[in-house]
């Protein structure tokens, strides 16, 4: 700046007009890099300046020159408080900009700080539930049921990630980790195999927790009534996004439905509560190849905490036929 202004002042053989532009950069270098006073006094000296060099001419200081100046300087101060106010805009939306990723930081630290503690505070409870189902075995089942559900939502938990301001769980990483954990749970030298094939899709966190419980209590129920005697068989879950809905399957080659399935359990009814809460329904079906195949399906945009989750990208191939309605649990 202070070299154009010299320049424009000291530099002999220019014109007025060159003069005055020369001047009116210097204001605008000012008002931008220094604020409203710096580009103000420039365009003083700039003024100053411009009349100095008429007074210098053979003529003098003659009317239009000085409505020329006049008028310069009323331009160049409109210019230096137009490029001031828009510097202070362009400051106050860097500190906005700032505070709110300092705010978003702490607000991630703060979460995961959280999360990790509920972590900690299940794995404890699932500590104590397990203990209690080794010392009263006339409550161990029920209370191991009560720990795998606990074990659930620690792993919801463990898989938790943000984004667009919404908690959110990939679909993929949180049920593969979910059929791992009842894989091993599994009694040693059982043969039952457990399989997952999942797509990747970003779940609000209340979702992915009634999803992860349907599967524990659908894959827990095929365990407890499909595969009596250490009968053989596969266990299989698929997850998937069939346009606007999400479907679930959980199918296994066990002895299939008896008419006893029927009777509602608290296993059931939590299944179909849980159906319900995620808008969708749940069909039980025979399998293909024996035993039974559970379908659940729920549609793809809902509304979480006031913030609608976005769907995801393209659609995927439809998973396989659901079958017909049937009691939604053993």
């Amino acid at each position: 700046m202070l070299i154009l202004f010299f320049g424009a002042a000291l530099l002999p053989g220019i014109g007025m007009a060159a003069r005055m532009l020369l001047l009116l950069v210097s204001v605008v270098m000012g008002a931008a890099g220094f604020g409203l006073s710096t580009g103000l006094a420039a365009a003083t000296l700039g003024f100053a300046l411009i009349l100095w060099q008429a007074i210098r001419t053979p003529t003098g200081l003659t009317l239009e020159a000085a409505i020329d100046g006049f008028l310069w300087f009323a331009v160049a101060k409109l210019t230096a408080a137009l490029i001031a106010l828009q510097r202070r805009q362009l400051l106050r939306q860097g500190m906005a900009r700032q505070q709110a990723e300092l705010a978003a930081k702490q607000q991630g630290l703060l979460l995961d700080e959280m999360s990790h503690r509920i972590r900690n505070d299940m794995q404890r409870l699932i500590g104590l539930l397990q203990a209690q189902a080794r010392s009263e075995p006339s409550a161990a089942q029920a209370l191991q049921r009560a720990a795998g559900r606990v074990q659930v939502l620690g792993r919801l938990h463990q898989r938790l990630s943000r984004r667009a301001e919404t908690a959110v769980v990939d679909s993929r990483v949180f049920l593969e980790g979910l059929v791992e954990d009842l894989r091993i749970g599994i009694e040693p030298g059982r043969p039952v195999a457990l399989t997952v094939n999942t797509e990747s899709h970003l779940l609000p966190i209340a979702m992915a927790a009634d999803l992860g419980l349907v599967v524990n209590e659908l894959v827990t129920n095929a365990l407890k009534h499909g595969f009596p005697g250490n009968r053989a068989g596969v266990i299989r879950v698929a997850f998937g996004r069939d346009d606007g809905l999400y479907t679930l399957v959980v199918a296994d080659t066990g002895i299939g439905l008896a008419a006893e399935d029927s009777k509602g359990g608290s296993g059931q009814r939590l299944i179909q509560a849980l159906a319900g809460q995620l808008g969708g329904r749940v069909a039980a079906a025979r399998g293909e190849v024996g035993g039974t195949q559970f379908t659940l399906s729920f549609p793809v945009q809902r509304t979480e905490a006031g913030i609608t989750l976005p769907p995801d990208q393209a659609p995927p191939p439809p998973l396989a036929a659901t079958g017909t309605d049937g009691p939604p649990g053993r």
